[in-house]
């Protein structure tokens, strides 16, 4: 599940509800396509534009998932699929905490040495109408570790049934220096959703990623803008 600004946004806005309301719930299942101009993670850029499927489902507090994602253009970049599975407790009406663990495959001659198992623990809030977030990652093949903070906040927009989803994104990643050695990021994103029935919702949005260091080994460019264009049914 590579988690780009858009989807920490997401991630981020609607934690705080999916966890009170989670106990209440049955199974639900939603499906999403997303076409994505480039692929990037963690401010690293991946492949060109993509194609982006997934499919979650949860009950309860639990919930699992599989996302993959295709390059258009062939060798242009990485195909992936991940398989990830997780848990939101409540822990009052302000907090909760989510904790995790993603499978990444990277399909192709090759890339199956980038095979990797990561475990995840957050914590996240509604707090003053903001939906801060703050989560570790640690890769145990790769032995990297990852701090990332989000926030993001929403503006309906009543008049044409809309809202504007805005959020901002740090990231501190932790990499062996005979592998590049550490680097951090910061982002900004903006997403459009409009809601096309009661089950479907249509997604425009674009963001802004900046890496401090332009020398890593994977990736020379230091700032990335990547637009996106998302359809998520529910069931």
């Amino acid at each position: 599940m590579k988690k780009t600004i858009l989807a920490l946004a997401a991630l981020a806005v609607g934690a705080s509800a999916s966890a009170q309301q989670a106990s209440q719930s049955a199974l639900a299942v939603t499906l999403d396509v997303t076409y994505v101009s480039q692929y990037v993670f963690r401010s690293i850029k991946l492949a060109d534009s993509s194609i982006q499927p997934s499919v979650e489902a949860s009950y309860g507090d639990f919930y699992a998932g599989i996302w993959h994602s295709s390059p258009v253009s062939s060798n242009t970049g990485f195909t992936e699929t991940d398989f990830y599975a997780g848990y939101n407790l409540a822990i009052n009406e302000t907090f909760a905490a989510d904790v995790g663990l993603t499978r990444y495959t990277y399909n192709g001659s090759g890339n199956s040495q980038f095979n990797s198992t990561e475990a995840y623990v957050g914590i996240k809030a509604d707090l003053f109408n903001l939906s801060p977030s703050l989560y570790y990652y640690h890769d145990f093949d790769n032995e990297v570790s990852s701090y990332i903070a989000s926030i993001g906040h929403t503006f309906p927009i009543a008049q044409v049934g809309l809202s504007l989803d805005v959020s901002a994104t740090y990231g501190w990643i932790q990499i062996p220096s005979s592998r590049g050695g550490d680097y951090s990021y910061w982002g900004v994103g903006v997403a459009v959703p409009y809601s096309l029935s009661e089950t479907a919702t249509l997604t425009a949005a674009v963001n802004y990623t900046h890496r401090d260091r332009s020398n890593y080994v994977a990736d020379r460019t230091q700032d990335r803008v990547v637009f996106s264009l998302g359809l998520a049914v529910g069931f």
